[in-house]
C-alpha cells in the first residue's frame, strides 16, 4: 500500500526594484525591510518588506532632498507621507540658503550663477509622487497583509494567484473627485486643459488626447492633485487600502511611475504586469518611448526631450 505526503509548497519572497532616468532624472525606487514596525510585534510575524517609488516633477531640488534622506527612518513611522514631507520642510529652505550664500565671481557666466539659485516658484513648483506598500506576513496565522497608501498618478497593482484584485485610484486633474476635493481646500483656482496628451492605443498605435492640468491660487500648475513638496498646497494626505491574503497565495505587488503607466496598453500589457521583472517592464517602458508608433494614419517617434523616467518596483511571494 503506498502512502502519500501532502507535503506544503515552498514559498519564496523576491523584492526588486529598477529605474531608467530617460527624462528628467526624477525617478526614485526603492526596497526596504524593517526587523518591525511602531506596531507590536507577535510571534509568526517576520520583518515587514516595503516597496516604494517616487515620480519628482518641476524643480529637482524635492527629489535631491529624498535621495539623501535615510528612507529606513521615514518609512518605519506611522505616516511616512508626512515624514519625508517634514525633512522637505526644513531641507528645502537650507539648500535654497545655502544657494544664496554663494557669491557672483566675476568673469564667470552670470547665467550659470543665476541658474544655480532657488527662487521662491522653484520651491511652489517641486515636488514628487508617492506610492508604497508595507507588506505584513505571519507564519503562524498564515496571514499577508498588504497596505498600500499613494499620493500622486504613481500606480500601485495587487495580484493574488493571477489576478488583478486592487489598482490605486489616480491622483491627477481629470479625476473630479480629486479636483472637487482640492476646491474645497480652496487652493484650486481652475483647471485647465492641454492638446498635448497622448493615449496608447496598442503595441504600436497612439492617437492624441487633451491632457488636464490644475492650476493653483499661487500660480503653480501641476498635472497631479496629490503630491510631496509644492509647500503642501495639495495637502499631505494618502489614500490608504489593505488588501489581506493567505501565505499559501502567490501574491505580486507592482507599482511604477507614470513614465511606465503612460506607456502602457492596459488592456493588453496586464498579462506581461503579471510576470515580467522590474528590468523587465522597464525594458517595455524604454523600448516604448523610443520606438515608431502608428498615429493619425502616418508614423511618428517622441522626440527625444519628450521621454519620461521610469521607475518600477515589485514584491512577489511565490512557489520555489
Amino acid at each position: 500500500m503506498s502512502q502519500f505526503i501532502n507535503e506544503q509548497p515552498i514559498m519564496c519572497v523576491i523584492s526588486e526594484c529598477s529605474e531608467r532616468q530617460l527624462g528628467s532624472k526624477q525617478d526614485i525606487a526603492a526596497v526596504l525591510t524593517l526587523e518591525q514596525d511602531i506596531s507590536i510585534k507577535e510571534d509568526g510575524d517576520q520583518p515587514v518588506d516595503i516597496i516604494a517609488v517616487m515620480d519628482g516633477h518641476g524643480h529637482n531640488v524635492s527629489v535631491d532632498v529624498i535621495r539623501e534622506e535615510n528612507l529606513h527612518e521615514h518609512f518605519v513611522s506611522s505616516d511616512p507621507a508626512e515624514s519625508l514631507q517634514q525633512a522637505l520642510d526644513i531641507k528645502i529652505p537650507m539648500k535654497k540658503a545655502q544657494k544664496d550664500a554663494v557669491e557672483y565671481v566675476s568673469g564667470t557666466s552670470f547665467r550659470d550663477f543665476m541658474r544655480n539659485k532657488i527662487t521662491e516658484n522653484d520651491i511652489n513648483g517641486s515636488g514628487a509622487t508617492l506610492s508604497f506598500a508595507k507588506i505584513y506576513r505571519n507564519t503562524i496565522t498564515k496571514k499577508i497583509k498588504i497596505v498600500a497608501e499613494w499620493l500622486g498618478d504613481s500606480p500601485i497593482l495587487v495580484f493574488i494567484n493571477g489576478e488583478l484584485v486592487f489598482q490605486s485610484e489616480i491622483h491627477h486633474a481629470s479625476n473630479v473627485s480629486e479636483t472637487e476635493r482640492l476646491k474645497e481646500k480652496g487652493v484650486l483656482s481652475e483647471v485647465e486643459t492641454s492638446k498635448t496628451g497622448f493615449k496608447v492605443l496598442g503595441e504600436e498605435t497612439i492617437e492624441g488626447i487633451q491632457g488636464k492640468y490644475v492650476l493653483f491660487y499661487n500660480n503653480t500648475t501641476l498635472a497631479v492633485t496629490r503630491s510631496l513638496g509644492h509647500c503642501r498646497i495639495t495637502g499631505i494626505e494618502t489614500q490608504k487600502e489593505t488588501i489581506e491574503c493567505s501565505t499559501d497565495d502567490e501574491v505580486k505587488v507592482v507599482m511604477f511611475s507614470d513614465g511606465v503607466g503612460d506607456i502602457l496598453h492596459m488592456e493588453t500589457d496586464i498579462e506581461k504586469l503579471k510576470t515580467y521583472s522590474a528590468e523587465e517592464i522597464l525594458d517595455l517602458a524604454e523600448k516604448r518611448w523610443k520606438q515608431e508608433w502608428n498615429y493619425n494614419d502616418k508614423k511618428t517617434s517622441f522626440p527625444l526631450n519628450g521621454y519620461d523616467d521610469c521607475c518600477c518596483a515589485i514584491w512577489c511571494h511565490k512557489k520555489m
